[in-house]
């Protein structure tokens, strides 16, 4: 089933083109790498999808619902509830420092349930179902014990674990991740990357901008190489990365001949 697809996405910042007509679709279960040269529009195409940026034109569809149509007018309402769609992790964690690692995973979820018209009655059950969802994130991220540390009491690597598991917490359609090991050093990338393996083999559907090279060609179904703002290639793994390539990809790949691609 097509849980993503967006089509001819477009956005400039003053005279700069950043995205240029930039289409392509997600199945169920998929994972997405998105590659490419720095600057060349990978963060930005993830917020327009998360809709962090407004696109200038393209169209955004989530299990056959349109979610965003530049054509169509009033269509950016209720943007807060269309980003539930989509879960974030970004390169730099983004916790709040003064709530411990299980509280910055059910924050958000505790706040929305207040908005239920049941939640007066079920207050109790509906806050310990979210606590118990926390710990089963925390434990599958392999953090159970740092429960109740504070953000400044864990690595690089595990706060970026707890970011993960927040994200997780409202169970999104679809998974995001802005480069996600570039603010850590190799040992703390390992452990990252990791867990995101773990999820790809859950099927969970996700969007990796990444500059992993290796990671992407072994876990992701599908890879886009973006550059100067537009799609160059988009295939399955062995299409993107096996000769015979385009010259611009060589140049590319040419940087991560340590990988071993």
């Amino acid at each position: 089933m097509t849980i993503l697809e967006a089509h001819n996405i477009t956005k400039s910042f003053g005279s700069a083109k950043v995205l240029n007509r930039v289409s392509l679709s997600l199945e169920e279960g998929e994972s997405l790498a998105i590659i490419g040269p720095s600057g060349g529009g990978k963060s930005t195409l993830l917020r327009c999808l998360n809709f962090l940026e407004r696109m200038d034109t393209g169209r955004i569809s989530v299990r056959g619902e349109v979610l965003y149509d530049s054509e169509v007018p009033g269509s950016e309402d209720g943007l807060r509830e269309k980003r539930l769609h989509f879960g974030l992790v970004f390169q730099s964690f983004h916790l709040f420092p003064q709530y411990t690692a299980l509280k910055n995973i059910t924050l958000a979820r505790e706040l929305l349930v207040k908005k239920q018209p049941s939640y007066k009655d079920r207050k109790t059950e509906l806050l310990e179902q979210i606590r118990s969802d926390g710990l089963a994130l925390l434990e599958q991220v392999g953090l159970s014990a740092k429960k109740d540390a504070y953000p400044h009491e864990l690595s690089g690597g595990q706060q970026q674990r707890v970011a993960i598991a927040r994200a997780l917490a409202l169970n999104p359609d679809i998974l995001c991740f802005d480069e996600p090991t570039s603010a850590l050093d190799p040992e703390l990338t390992g452990e990252v990357l990791r867990v995101i393996r773990s999820l790809a083999e859950k099927n969970t559907t996700m969007i990796i901008v990444t500059h992993e090279m290796q990671f992407a060609r072994q876990v992701a179904d599908k890879v886009v190489f973006l550059d100067d703002g537009a799609v160059l290639e988009y295939g399955v793994p062995q299409e993107v990365f096996e000769p015979p390539l385009s010259e611009r990809m060589q140049r590319f790949l040419s940087h991560y001949t340590d990988q071993n691609l």
